[in-house]
């Protein structure tokens, strides 16, 4: 199969479906059915699309939570692996369409189609836990900082990580898209483009996301942006489990809708599925699958 005719195959009905069962709180203390119930539907799907499946214990304050892998395996497993990951958690009070049951529906119908290509490199998709604030002290990305120091600890080569942080919130209204103070780049004031961020170390990486969402999928504006210092040098970039790979040295993008920037509906009561854009969800499921197969083949 080729790659258009691959692409042709994500289904925007499907990526509804995903959002809509996972919407409703999924927090560890308001909500911890919720929250397994959502990591018991990404292993489900993840084997339903033939990966491998395994979940990643940690502890949190004496808790044992999951995060939860899909392995594609690569013919060439000693290259450095590529990962697509999406964190499962909400606030306490949100129902998280955007943020980020969005997210996890382009991860989940990504790997089912990626599931069909022959790649050279390991593949991981991983849906990960308590990204989220976990008290007042703004202790968050608990899953993903463990996940990345554990592949750290263990040798674990990246060629990246592209996180899936919010993508599913559009506004077509002049004005509808702020923009943080000193970015020094030219951003559409409409929210109808996918933001990709990537950090010094991920500059080949963000290009060749950039590079296939172009090809392949011409209708989706893409914005880049470079931070510096792992971000440090504009803190909204680390507020996603991105940070917790720039801060173990590997490559990562945060590709994004812009979250708050654009969505007035970001951790509130009203971030629903009927608030999202879902064509434009396809068109993003689209570009990463394109991505995989330009970077999982390459």
């Amino acid at each position: 199969m080729d790659l258009a005719e691959l692409l042709s195959q994500v289904d925007e009905h499907r990526l509804e479906d995903h959002v809509r069962r996972l919407e409703g709180p999924r927090h560890p203390q308001r909500d911890p059915a919720a929250l397994a119930a959502a990591e018991e539907l990404i292993a489900d799907e993840l084997s339903r699309a033939s990966l491998t499946v395994e979940r990643q214990p940690f502890s949190f304050r004496g808790v044992g939570y999951h995060n939860v892998v899909g392995t594609l395996n690569g013919a060439q497993p000693d290259l450095p692996g590529l990962l697509v990951g999406a964190h499962f958690d909400t606030v306490a009070h949100s129902p998280g369409a955007d943020d980020n049951a969005s997210g996890v529906a382009v991860l989940l119908e990504a790997a089912r189609l990626a599931a069909r290509m022959k790649v050279l490199r390991q593949v991981q998709f991983v849906g990960f836990n308590l990204e989220e604030p976990q008290d007042m002290l703004g202790t968050y990305r608990v899953g993903s900082t463990h996940f990345a120091r554990e592949a750290r600890r263990a040798g674990h080569r990246y060629l990246g990580a592209l996180v899936l942080e919010m993508v599913g919130y559009t506004d077509e209204r002049s004005g509808g898209q702020q923009v943080p103070p000193l970015v020094f780049k030219r951003v559409p004031d409409t929210g109808t483009f996918l933001a990709a961020v990537g950090d010094g170390r991920s500059r080949r990486l963000l290009r060749s996301f950039e590079d296939a969402a172009r090809q392949h999928v011409p209708a989706l504006e893409i914005v880049t942006y470079q931070t510096h210092l792992r971000g440090w040098t504009l803190p909204l970039t680390r507020l996603s489990d991105n940070a917790s790979f720039w801060d173990r040295r590997y490559p990562a993008l945060m590709i994004s809708d812009t979250a708050f920037l654009r969505n007035p509906h970001y951790h509130q009561l009203s971030d629903l599925a009927e608030t999202l854009d879902f064509s434009f969800m396809k068109q993003v499921t689209q570009a990463v699958v394109a991505a995989i197969n330009a970077l999982g083949r390459g």
